[in-house]
């Protein structure tokens, strides 16, 4: 009885360790996902397909090089729980979250897609991935019980926003952003904002909602974050949007016809706000006084807001701001010293405004600065050598400086100010007037530096400290005066990180083997480069922007440059090429520009180029190409510029285009200086719509050099082959001089009446000239001399108001010239070589009203080999808009605009009186 009694008490204690071994091996069994969910997930990937080749900066930022298919363990008879992107509820083994964004997926989002199928889902992110055209189900209301947060930004939907995004009563978070086909009607937006009690987040940037009123939208106390950003709203914002309980980030920029007041401030209460973007709008008003009680903001961004006059003192309110931008306006005065004494100020960005005077100190005691950006304003005060590392060695925070394009004095070496300032990680002094020595000696750089522009510098060498910047992105050293050899050592620059290198406009001789794999854009030109193509290019596989123009590279172009896939862009002009043009189309379908200008290449025109059907720009000019012309290009159906002048091409023009409108993007058509005949294309010119009533579409030119948006070329005026660099490529030119043209010029001429540029000189043109020709109200320079044109000059030319630039010389032309504001202005020389003309501005008088028979003379005169002379060449200027139209498309090329007082040296005696007349057409890209 005691032995039971005994076995009783223990029993508890024998059996414990068993108990818990059974409940703890319970607790470790984690239930897996469900057969009904697992199949949900296998057909979603079924109708999907990942992306070969994913490109995406803000993929690349968040996960760096680990970017991979992300359903590639989505795999049958495994637990789904632990797939990647996938997650379940520990204790039910239900999926609640999906997370595929960045996951390079492609395909179609089905209205009965299989994710439906999750009842428990409540986190859903299929962002920055490619579901093209696809739209917003209205069955996403079938996650009305569990759904919380649900983000497919960046993914290329399209279509509206279903009303059944309303039905999603938990949703605490919305990014719908970056889609730019994606709509969202008022009725949806007002209810969305104003309804969904939970909401905290919603994200709409790029999605077109510009038909919302903002003074309708009654916003919920709720919500904390608000991004309308590029949503085309218009019209003023409700009073309260700054006084709303637990708003702390707001985003309206990029919404140009926003206006009015900016709304009042509730002063008794404390305003949560700490985000608040309004670059490029216009809700400044008279005042931003309101900004000055937003006290809680750390970010405010007020830039293209058109800002007028002295920086606002309202705005030294924010003592918590670390983030200001106010660029891109046309605030002036000194710089705001107070703005430097806000204990929590981080990053400055004062560029592209009229700031004036010099750096202020409180600048140099602002030890919490990390970014000062002051480029693009008149900041005119000297810093010299000596004071330079005593200034900056305050700034132990340091990370970025930008003083480009002002007018600073003074020089700084630059291994000292790499050594004083140990944070920097990006530097821009381009055309700061700073002078920058290099005593070409090794010193500490910032590992982590990754931005460098010292264009026009004055830089004579290539600084042995770029050897340590083993993370380089960008190094632009163009303009200055390196001259040599590269380093062999250049290679390590960078590594892999290398994406843009420009030492153009220098006095490099020779290259080294070039190491850069990861490089995409590269500019070398303007240098005195000898020699064959540097072989390692072709290594360069990754290469989408190259300009090797104007040096004297020579030999035949090797055959693995055609094997580069992703050029965009090629530029290999002015140099000393020979042999066939290389087949650049056979491994690439994407390039747009193709500029071979001014070298030896010989040949037909090859047909491989009928495959780059991206194809733009193609210029062939100058070169000794032979055959008739290649009609077949006009099956290009993007080709907006063709260049073939002073080639050997010969015969008629005649109609070979497979397609019903060849051309119908021409812009530029230079075929002068060859051998064609025949009559002239008027069968072509119908088919040049770009040429019809064109809108000129002006661009604002990108930060960094490398934007693929200018291009030069050499047009004949006068007679004279004129470069004009610095302009943007919006003009409309038509020159086919110097050929053996006969016959009459058709009346569809006068149809092309966005051209700006008209040269059919140097022909065996006869007939009269169109009345048509009156039709062309944007021209500013028509040359029609050296032909055989006769009868009267029509009265509808003189009624061009822009015609700056006319030659008629050399003609049968007879009758009165006719009187108009621009035919008052030209001289004598424009009209010259007419026997049976009369009139001012010839000292001939017309004394009778029949113009008297002409004896014909051969129209090729007895001046030199060309038939024109500089007696010729100067004719004929107007004092209409200046011929600075007249023509060049800039790519990659800065530079003071000292270009225009040389074009012009040789004509000054000809316009001289007239100069202060000339409405100048020009637009400026850089300095």
């Amino acid at each position: 009885m005691s032995n039971s009694k005994l076995l009783l008490s223990l029993f508890p204690f024998l059996f414990f360790p068993f108990i818990c071994f059974a409940s703890s091996s319970s607790f470790n069994t984690t239930p897996k996902c469900s057969p009904q969910q697992t199949l949900a997930l296998l057909l979603f990937k079924q109708n999907l397909s990942s992306m070969h080749a994913p490109d995406d900066l803000a993929c690349r930022h968040l996960l760096g090089s680990d970017y991979y298919p992300v359903m590639m363990n989505w795999k049958k008879n495994t637990d789904c729980c632990k797939w990647n992107g996938v997650t379940c509820n520990h204790n039910t083994g239900d999926i609640i979250g999906i997370n595929l964004s960045c996951g390079m997926l492609q395909g179609i989002i089905h209205p009965n897609t299989s994710l439906f199928d999750l009842p428990h889902l409540q986190k859903l992110n299929l962002a920055y991935n490619d579901f093209t055209a696809s739209q917003l189900p209205p069955e996403i209301s079938r996650f009305s019980n569990s759904l919380t947060h649900l983000n497919i930004s960046s993914c290329g939907l399209v279509g509206d926003i279903p009303v059944e995004i309303l039905f999603l009563p938990k949703l605490v978070s919305l990014d719908l952003s970056s889609n730019n086909g994606l709509k969202m009607n008022p009725y949806v937006l007002r209810n969305l904002l104003r309804n969904s009690t939970h909401l905290r987040e919603v994200v709409m940037a790029h999605v077109d909602i510009g038909w919302v009123l903002p003074t309708s939208l009654n916003i919920s106390s709720s919500l904390k974050s608000l991004d309308l950003s590029w949503t085309g709203l218009q019209g003023k914002l409700p009073d309260n949007m700054f006084n709303l309980p637990y708003l702390e980030k707001l985003d309206l920029a990029n919404n140009w016809y926003l206006t009015g007041p900016l709304p009042n401030v509730n002063k008794s209460i404390n305003i949560p706000l700490k985000y608040l973007g309004l670059s490029s709008t216009n809700l400044s008003g008279d005042t931003l006084d309101s900004i000055g009680y937003l006290t809680s903001l750390k970010y405010l961004d007020l830039s293209s807001c058109s800002l007028l006059g002295a920086f606002p003192k309202s705005l030294f309110n924010l003592t918590h701001l670390t983030t200001l931008n106010v660029e891109g306006n046309m605030l002036n005065g000194t710089l705001p010293s107070s703005l430097f004494t806000l204990p929590l100020i981080e990053d400055v960005v004062l560029g592209f405004n009229l700031f004036s005077g010099g750096l202020p100190s409180e600048l140099f005691k602002c030890w919490s600065l990390k970014q000062l950006i002051l480029r693009a304003n008149q900041l005119d005060s000297e810093i010299n050598q000596a004071s330079t590392p005593l200034l900056f060695i305050q700034l132990i925070n340091l990370s970025l400086l930008d003083l480009q394009s002002n007018n600073l004095r003074g020089v700084w070496n630059f291994e000292t100010l790499l050594s004083s300032l140990p944070n920097l990680t990006g530097l821009d002094l381009s055309y700061s007037g700073l002078t920058v020595l290099s005593d070409d000696s090794p010193t500490y750089v910032n590992p982590n530096f990754w931005f460098l522009n010292l264009a026009s510098c004055n830089l004579n060498v290539f600084p042995e400290s770029l050897r340590a910047m083993k993370k380089l992105q960008y190094l632009l050293l163009y303009g200055n005066n390196i001259g040599g050899h590269i380093p062999d050592w250049v290679g390590e620059i960078g590594g892999n990180q290398l994406i843009a290198v420009d030492l153009s406009n220098n006095s490099i001789t020779s290259l080294p083997q070039f190491q850069w794999g990861g490089v995409t854009q590269m500019s070398i030109k303007s240098n005195m480069i000898q020699g064959p193509f540097p072989p390692s290019i072709c290594n360069m596989r990754n290469l989408e922007y190259l300009d090797m123009s104007n040096n004297s590279f020579d030999g035949v172009i090797p055959q693995c440059f055609g094997n580069m896939s992703s050029l965009g862009m090629i530029h290999l002009g002015t140099n000393l090429f020979i042999g066939t043009i290389p087949n650049v189309c056979a491994y690439n379908r994407q390039l747009k520009w193709l500029i071979l200008n001014g070298n030896q290449f010989d040949g037909e025109v090859p047909i491989f180029l009928s495959k780059c059907r991206d194809l733009e720009i193609l210029d062939l000019g100058n070169n000794q190409l032979y055959g008739t012309f290649p009609g077949w290009l006009g099956d290009l159906p993007g080709l907006q510029v063709l260049v073939l002048k002073s080639n050997n091409f010969h015969g008629p023009i005649e109609t070979s285009s497979t397609i019903k409108l060849p051309f119908s993007l021409l812009r530029v058509l230079d075929i002068s200086h060859n051998q064609f005949a025949g009559h002239l294309p008027g069968k072509y010119f119908q088919y040049f719509n770009a040429m019809k009533d064109a809108v000129r579409m002006g661009s604002t030119p990108e930060y960094f050099e490398f934007n693929g948006k200018y291009y030069s070329i050499v047009v004949g005026v006068k007679g004279h082959q004129l470069p004009f660099p610095q302009l943007l490529v919006d003009y409309t030119i038509l020159d086919l001089s110097s050929n053996k043209f006969e016959g009459k010029i058709p009346d569809i001429v006068g149809t092309l009446n966005s051209l700006i540029v008209l040269n059919l000189s140097h022909n065996n043109l006869n007939g009269g000239i169109p009345h048509t020709l009156g039709s062309l109200l944007e021209i500013e320079s028509l040359d029609l001399s050296w032909n055989k044109l006769t009868g009267e000059i029509p009265q509808s030319l003189a009624d061009i108001n822009n015609l700056a630039v006319l030659d008629l010389s050399q003609n049968h032309l007879v009758g009165r010239i006719p009187q108009g504001t621009q035919f008052n202005t030209f001289e004598g020389r424009s009209f010259e070589g007419n026997l049976g003309l009369c009139g001012f501005p010839l000292t001939k008088h017309c004394e009778h009203r029949r113009s008297p028979q002409l004896e014909v003379t051969d129209g090729d005169g007895d001046e030199d080999e060309s038939g024109f002379t500089w007696k010729v060449v100067m004719l004929g200027y107007g004092c209409g808009t200046l011929p600075g139209f007249v023509i060049a498309y800039v790519m990659l090329s800065t530079g003071k605009p000292k270009w225009l007082n040389a074009i012009f040296d040789a004509a000054e005696h000809m316009i001289q009186t007239r100069k202060n007349k000339i409405r100048r057409r020009y637009i400026f890209i850089g300095k």
